[in-house]
């Protein structure tokens, strides 16, 4: 239920800051400085408030449960009052309502022994809402763009409010069936060895990769609505399988099958099919990386969910900063895939070896 309700959110407070940013904030003085802000604190900034929202689970035991919801909450009042205000409002908002969403579902996932397939759906959908509204902003103006970010912020808000609705009448109703039976806080983190914290500096620099691979392949057939809607739904789709797949199959299964797939994809990206399934398989081990850190590190799914979206961040830094790709488009694209496969292989190894070591 929680993972349904925060993936429709996610595609809302995505789109709504995009909408905003291109709608209001578009063409100031200030532009490039705006989205540099904005993208700092939606990311950045994910990592010290998830650390915080761990260490207030574990101080406040009583509340455990309900601190992801209310993180989230607070995030989607400051999204919603930062499409009026300022970036920097508007951003720490989405990185509050992406801590409280990202925990809420690892706990869902874990409860529910899912092994990762909520991750996916997720995340998944942000993506959609981003293109969405990028695409919308960027069409009007004026009073029309007022009058529609007023429109978009209430439906969000009140969305907000029906999942609080829902989400405490089945927990009273849990609670008066005695249903709840287990602790709701987080495990407490275990003492963190050294092929545990490899296998975390492979998964951040993965996602650098990835991030840096998605803003600088660009294909020459992306042009217009279409293709752009197509790109990202396959991206959309792509994540929304790789958690599935790999709660099915196996991480190292899917990691192998998919990244190879994205290499090839990319090496014949100028056929626009190719570079659609390049897109696709590339972005399935998105939830599948989350879901190694987060499922090793217990007791700090926020902030490994937040170090990730760190490394989401300095992956575009070199193409903001107008920095030239390393490599042409295909040629990047498949050899990001191919060293990711070997880092995400190489991270899986020293996880097993660490529970070797345990056991």
């Amino acid at each position: 239920m929680q993972t349904f309700f925060y993936s429709i959110l996610h595609f809302m407070t995505d789109g709504l800051c995009a909408f905003a940013l291109y709608s209001r904030f578009a063409g100031k003085e200030r532009w490039a400085l705006y989205i540099l802000i904005y993208d700092f604190c939606a990311f950045v900034l994910q990592m010290p408030f998830g650390a915080l929202v761990d260490a207030m689970k574990v101080r406040l035991p009583e509340k455990a449960a309900k601190l992801p919801f209310l993180c989230a909450l607070s995030g989607a009042v400051l999204t919603a009052a930062g499409a009026f205000l300022h970036p920097a409002v508007l951003g720490v908002g989405n990185a509050l309502f992406h801590v409280g969403g990202g925990i809420g579902t690892i706990t869902e996932d874990r409860e529910n022994r899912l092994e990762g397939a909520a991750l996916g759906i997720f995340v998944a959908p942000g993506a959609m809402g981003l293109y969405l509204g990028t695409v919308i902003g960027q069409l009007h103006d004026g009073v029309w763009n007022r009058r529609a970010l007023l429109v978009i912020a209430a439906v969000y808000l009140l969305l907000f409010l029906v999942f609080g609705l829902v989400a405490g009448r089945r927990e009273r109703e849990a609670e008066g069936a005695g249903k709840r039976d287990r602790d709701t806080v987080s495990v407490p983190l275990r003492k963190t060895a050294g092929p545990a914290a490899a296998a975390a500096a492979l998964c951040f620099l993965v996602v650098v990769l990835r991030s840096y691979a998605g803003f600088s392949v660009v294909f020459s057939w992306k042009t217009g609505f279409r293709a752009g809607f197509v790109c990202t739904l396959a991206v959309v789709l792509g994540k929304m399988a790789g958690g599935l797949l790999a709660a099915r199959f196996g991480a190292e299964r899917v990691m192998t099958v998919s990244l190879i797939l994205s290499a090839l994809g990319y090496l014949f990206s100028n056929v626009p099919a190719a570079g659609v399934a390049a897109l696709f398989f590339f972005n399935m081990t998105m939830p599948v990386t989350l879901y190694l850190i987060a499922d090793r590190f217990r007791g700090l799914e926020g902030f490994s969910f937040g170090l990730l979206t760190v490394a989401l961040f300095l992956g575009v830094l070199p193409t903001f900063f107008g920095a030239p790709a390393l490599l042409p488009g295909r040629w990047l694209g498949a050899a990001v895939s191919l060293l990711s496969l070997l880092m995400l292989l190489a991270s899986v190894r020293l996880l097993e070896k660490e529970r070797r070591w345990k056991s």
